[in-house]
C-alpha cells in the first residue's frame, strides 16, 4: 500500500497529499503537457486556471477515463456553461484503486480493499472586461482507504487576459486548503503559482496551430516545472497533439490527437512513465452543445 501510494506521489512529481489533484483533466491538456492554465475552453479550467473559462465559447459536457499506474483509474465528469458576462462550471473526479491485499501478518492476504480520492468542483468566472477576466473554483475533497476516511476542501483562484486574438495569458494559485488526518497521517495539499500563455494562429486555410506554455511553482517546493504543448487542427476535424513537462523525476514527454464529428469530439493522450512505473492512457469525449 505504501508503494502504491508513493509511486502515484513520484509520478506527480510532488511530495502532498492526493497527488491526483495536479495529474490533469481532459484528454487534450494532457497530450499538451498540460500547459492549459491559458487555454482552457470547457470545464478543465476548474482545474488549470478557473478565469480562462470566461473565455469559452459554447457549453460544453465531457466525459473522462483515464488509466495509469497501479491499476489506479480516474473517471470525470465536466459541464461548462459560457455567457456574456458570467460562466459557470461542475466538475466530478473519482481516482481510485481496488483489490489492494490486506495482510495483519505476513503471509496469505485475509482479504482485500480499496483506495478512493472524490473531487466535487464547482467554479464561477466573470469577465470585468471583454478582455479580462477573474473565476474561483471551490471544490470539496473526500478520501477512503479501507474504513479510514479523510475530507477536506480547497480553493482556486485566478485571472486571465487575451492581448489579441491570438496570444491569451493567465495567472492562477491553485489548491489552497486542507483535509482533516487520515488515521493518523496529516498531509498538506499540491499548493500551487501557476503562469501561462497561449498562442493561436491560422496557419493555412484549413490549419490552424496552438502553442502554449505553463510555469508551475509548488509552495514549499525548491524547484519550479514547467510545461510545453503545441496542437495542429486541419479542417476543425483533425487534432495532433505533444507535449513536455520539465523538472520532473518519472514524466516528461506526452501525445495525443482528436477527432471532431459534429457536435462530438473524441481526445486521446499517452503519456510514458520511467521508472518502470508503466504508462497512462486518457480517454475523452465532449459534446458541444450549441
Amino acid at each position: 500500500m505504501l508503494f502504491l501510494m508513493s509511486t502515484i506521489a513520484a509520478s506527480a512529481g510532488i511530495g502532498t497529499g492526493m497527488p491526483f489533484l495536479k495529474m490533469g483533466v481532459g484528454a487534450r491538456s494532457i497530450g499538451m503537457g498540460e500547459a492549459f492554465s491559458a487555454a482552457a475552453d470547457d470545464a478543465s479550467a476548474s482545474f488549470y486556471n478557473p478565469a480562462s473559462l470566461a473565455f469559452a465559447q459554447q457549453p460544453t459536457l465531457t466525459l473522462m477515463h483515464r488509466q495509469w499506474i497501479g491499476d489506479v483509474t480516474t473517471e470525470y465528469l465536466g459541464a461548462a456553461l459560457p455567457g456574456e458576462s458570467y460562466s459557470f462550471a461542475l466538475g466530478i473526479n473519482s481516482t481510485g484503486v481496488d483489490g489492494i491485499e490486506a495482510r495483519e501478518h505476513p503471509g496469505p492476504a485475509t482479504g482485500t480493499f480499496g483506495l478512493h480520492d472524490y473531487a466535487i468542483t464547482g467554479t464561477g468566472a466573470y469577465k470585468i472586461q471583454n478582455d479580462l477576466s477573474i473565476g474561483i473554483s471551490a471544490r470539496f475533497l473526500f478520501e477512503k482507504l479501507y474504513v479510514e476516511e479523510s475530507s477536506g476542501y480547497s480553493i482556486d483562484a485566478g485571472a486571465a487576459y487575451r492581448y489579441n486574438e491570438h496570444l491569451r495569458l493567465a495567472l492562477a494559485v491553485t489548491n489552497l486548503g486542507s483535509v482533516s488526518p487520515l488515521a493518523t497521517e496529516s498531509t498538506p495539499l499540491p499548493e500551487a503559482l501557476r503562469t501561462g500563455a497561449a498562442y493561436g494562429s491560422t496557419i493555412t486555410n484549413e490549419i490552424s496551430g496552438l502553442v502554449t506554455a505553463d510555469a508551475l511553482k509548488f509552495f514549499g517546493d525548491d524547484g519550479a516545472r514547467f510545461h510545453l504543448g503545441a496542437e495542429a487542427t486541419y479542417d476543425n476535424v483533425l487534432s495532433l497533439r505533444c507535449g513536455y513537462q520539465f523538472g520532473y523525476e518519472a514524466k516528461g514527454l506526452s501525445t495525443g490527437f482528436g477527432v471532431r464529428y459534429g457536435i462530438l469530439t473524441f481526445d486521446y493522450a499517452y503519456v510514458p512513465f520511467s521508472e518502470s512505473l508503466g504508462d497512462m492512457h486518457t480517454f475523452s469525449l465532449s459534446f458541444r452543445l450549441r
